[in-house]
């Protein structure tokens, strides 16, 4: 099933390819899914947190906690949202420093993937080759 948004951006920032097949690429995108890292900063903790969605019936977007496993109930193309979140931890209280959101498009073209990549708005400190070398660094 083509699991494609309606409302995906018609101007996209980047496209590319992953030399993987489909199903390891959505293995791999489900995989990143509610994760996050935690590193030190200048004024405490600084936590990544990584939020991924799949489109569902061409309006709206599921959690991927409720479409498990993705790659059975997935073929030819997916839109995600993908958002990364980044918290900073101080003694007082939780910060939000940093909210980046990029609609991704994955299509089955056999031995490789092609991707295309939108980000939701101008804020954020992330852009759409920073998502490129996220992705490539996480399936190879």
């Amino acid at each position: 099933m083509r699991r494609i948004y309606h409302r995906f951006p018609q101007q996209i920032d980047l496209d590319f390819e992953l030399a993987r097949p489909f199903r390891d690429v959505l293995s791999c995108i489900a995989r990143l899914h509610n994760t996050h890292t935690t590193s030190k900063g200048g004024d405490g903790l600084v936590k990544e947190r990584i939020i991924i969605q799949v489109a569902d019936g061409r309006t709206q977007f599921l959690d991927l906690d409720d479409l498990i496993p993705l790659s059975e109930k997935t073929s030819e193309a997916a839109d995600f949202r993908v958002d990364f979140q980044r918290t900073l931890f101080t003694p007082e209280k939780r910060l939000p420093v940093a909210e980046n959101v990029f609609y991704l498009r994955v299509v089955d073209k056999g031995p490789v993937t092609e991707c295309y990549v939108a980000k939701e708005s101008p804020h954020g400190d992330m852009d759409a080759m920073d998502l490129r070398t996220f992705l490539k660094g996480a399936c190879e």
